[in-house]
C-alpha cells in the first residue's frame, strides 16, 4: 500500500470513516498524540528508575573512603585529587586496610593545595615507610619520608575542688566599757597605802555595776572529707557503628620537579 496517505489507510481499516474527512483527521491526530504520550511516559519512567543510582563502588572508592579522602567526604572543597595507585584489602584478622599513592605536579596543584583541600596538618620529622605500604604500591616508594603530624589529642584540666567547709573565725572578745579598768592580779599592794579608810573624806558615790555580755562560745567546725572529682577520659571513644580509623601519611618531594611537587603515600586501617 505504498503511496497511500495515512488518512486513506485509516479510512480503509475503519469503514465508518468513509465520506467523513474531518473525523478521519481527528482520529489520525489522536493516534499520533497517544503514541507520543506513551513514548514520553516510558522515557520518564526509565529516567526515574536510574536517576537515584550511583555507579558501582570500586576498590579505589573504598580506599579513599577509609582514608577520609573521598570527594563525598569533602563536598565544600570543589575539587579533588585522583590517586595514581589505590589498593583496598583486609588484614588477616578481617580489618579493612587501604594503601593510596597521590602525585601532585606543583605550582597551583602542589602539596600545599593538597593539604588545604583535605584539611591535613603540615609534614613533620622523617620516618620510615611501612614495608606493607611500599609492597602494596609496587615497591617504588622511598625508604623514608617526612610523616604528617597527627592531630593533637584533646586535653582537659580538672578544675580545683574548693574545700567543703571553712572554719569560721572566732568572734573577738567584747571590749570593756569606757571608764572601767581591769584589775591586774599580778600587781603588788602599795605599802604606803593606808588600809584604814579615812572617815573624814567624803563618801564616794556608788559606782554603777556594769554587766558584761557573755562571751559566745565558738562553734566547733566540722570538716567533711573532700568530694572526689571524676577525671575525664582523654582517649576519644568512637561512636557505635563507626570503627576508629588509623591513618599515616608520608610526603616525599620529587627531585628536579616544580616547587610543591610531591608523592604522597597513605596507609589507613579501620
Amino acid at each position: 500500500m505504498d503511496g497511500i496517505p495515512p488518512e486513506r489507510a485509516v479510512t480503509d481499516s475503519w469503514p465508518a470513516l468513509h465520506g467523513r474527512p474531518v473525523l478521519r483527521r481527528t482520529v489520525a491526530v489522536g493516534l499520533v498524540l497517544c503514541v507520543s504520550v506513551a513514548a514520553a511516559l516510558v522515557v520518564r519512567g526509565v529516567n526515574s528508575l536510574t536517576a537515584g543510582r550511583v555507579g558501582r563502588e570500586t576498590d579505589r572508592d573504598r580506599a579513599e573512603l577509609l582514608a577520609g579522602l573521598h570527594p563525598s567526604q569533602h563536598p565544600g572543597v570543589g575539587r579533588s585529587y585522583v590517586p595514581v595507585g589505590a589498593v583496598y584489602t583486609h588484614t588477616p584478622d578481617g580489618a579493612p586496610i587501604a594503601y593510596l599513592h597521590y602525585r601532585v605536579a606543583g605550582k597551583d596543584v602542589g602539596l600545599g593545595d593538597f593539604l588545604r583541600a583535605y584539611d591535613l596538618p603540615a609534614p613533620g620529622p622523617t620516618a620510615p615507610l611501612p614495608a606493607d605500604l611500599t609492597a602494596a604500591l609496587g615497591g617504588d616508594g622511598p625508604a623514608e619520608a617526612p610523616e604528617l603530624l597527627p592531630d593533637p589529642e584533646p586535653t582537659s584540666t580538672p578544675s580545683p575542688t574548693p574545700d567543703a567547709t571553712t572554719a569560721d573565725p572566732a568572734p573577738p572578745a567584747p571590749a570593756a566599757p569606757p571608764g572601767l579598768q581591769a584589775a591586774d592580779p599580778d600587781a603588788e599592794p602599795d605599802a604606803d597605802a593606808d588600809p584604814t579608810p579615812d572617815l573624814d573624806d567624803e563618801t564616794p558615790e556608788p559606782t554603777p555595776s556594769v554587766t558584761l555580755p557573755p562571751t559566745p562560745t565558738p562553734t566547733p567546725s566540722v570538716t567533711l572529707p573532700p568530694t572526689p572529682t571524676p577525671t575525664p577520659s582523654l582517649t576519644p571513644t568512637p561512636p557505635p557503628g563507626h570503627p576508629q580509623t588509623t591513618r599515616r601519611i608520608y610526603v616525599a618531594t620529587i627531585p628536579g620537579a616544580a616547587p610543591g611537587a610531591a608523592d604522597i603515600y597513605i596507609r589507613a586501617t579501620g
